[in-house]
């Protein structure tokens, strides 16, 4: 995609979704691209696709099986980059948040698949969020620069042990090198500074710098900030449009009433395409049943 003006890609984005009638299907689906990113980063490639399903109930963990390799488990990242974005203000984040957890336990999930990972990330972690919780923050990409330089900082002398030790909940010793990746960690934090320094008024989860590695200068993080902003906000602006169009169809085909859900379950669909009957259950506050009920009149 054309390299367009940081700002005004952001700004083009930003207020878009803010009347958007697709923003909560916009920013569940946002949360997959953003935690997609995130373990790109961290070295264990996946896709917001493989995420969708196993939030969505119909597919196993990304990489569960061809990821005994990886550097850390795709599970914890999505843990941490979930709570990452917990910061975020607004109604419509708070529904996502729920929603999301109504379905999907992350911290429960990142425990059975990536507990090792849990226990050596948390603290750090904590430490990250602590600085991007700090006052001070001006809506400027070199003030949010300013920032994430601080949390390399932090990284840096986390790294400075030539390694690091731990003990499970049952007993075992666990070690990590300093070769251990930390940087998709700073990433993460990317979508809210950008809310919390007022540059966006609304959460851009899928924001994430595509970056695997530390910047060693506020001038290189203002570089990445920049190229950030300049080639997804309008990835993402094109993103909502797409499902705005879905959502047009939608009111052309159901109409809501007090008492239907079925409008509710097809703009869910929008979002968690693979979505199960038990899985929609919850969403809908529906019996399993019903839910069923519903899913076939969706496909008819």
């Amino acid at each position: 995609m054309e390299r367009q003006d940081p700002l005004l890609a952001l700004g083009r984005l930003d207020g878009r979704l803010t009347h958007s009638p697709a923003r909560t299907a916009w920013s569940i689906r946002a949360r997959f691209e953003g935690a997609a990113i995130a373990a790109c980063n961290a070295g264990a490639p996946t896709d917001a696709n493989a995420i969708e399903a196993w939030i969505a109930g119909s597919g196993s963990p990304p990489r569960a099986s061809e990821g005994l390799n990886d550097p850390l488990g795709v599970a914890a990242i999505i843990h941490y980059f979930f709570a990452s974005l917990e910061p975020g203000t607004g109604n419509r984040d708070r529904q996502v948040r729920r929603l999301l957890r109504g379905l999907f336990d992350s911290e429960a999930e990142a425990s059975t698949w990536s507990g090792a990972d849990l226990v050596h990330y948390g603290p750090l972690w904590r430490g990250l969020r602590a600085i991007a919780e700090e006052r001070g923050l001006e809506p400027s990409v070199g003030s949010i620069a300013e920032r994430l330089a601080q949390m390399a900082r932090l990284i840096t002398r986390a790294a400075d042990h030539s390694e690091l030790f731990a003990t499970l909940p049952d007993g075992r010793a666990i070690r990590f090198g300093r070769d251990y990746p930390r940087a998709w960690l700073v990433m993460a934090m990317v979508p809210v500074l950008l809310q919390r320094s007022g540059l966006s008024a609304n959460l851009l989860p899928s924001l994430v710098p595509r970056h695997k590695f530390l910047c060693s200068s506020i001038a290189e993080w203002c570089d990445l900030l920049t190229e950030c902003l300049s080639r997804q906000a309008p990835a993402a602006a094109l993103a909502l449009e797409g499902f705005e169009r879905e959502m047009a169809q939608l009111k052309d085909r159901y109409r809501r009433t007090s008492r239907s859900r079925l409008t509710d379950a097809a703009e869910l669909r929008i979002a968690l395409p693979s979505i199960t009957r038990n899985k929609l259950a919850i969403a809908v506050n529906a019996t399993p049943a019903g839910a069923g009920y519903l899913m076939r009149q969706l496909e008819r």
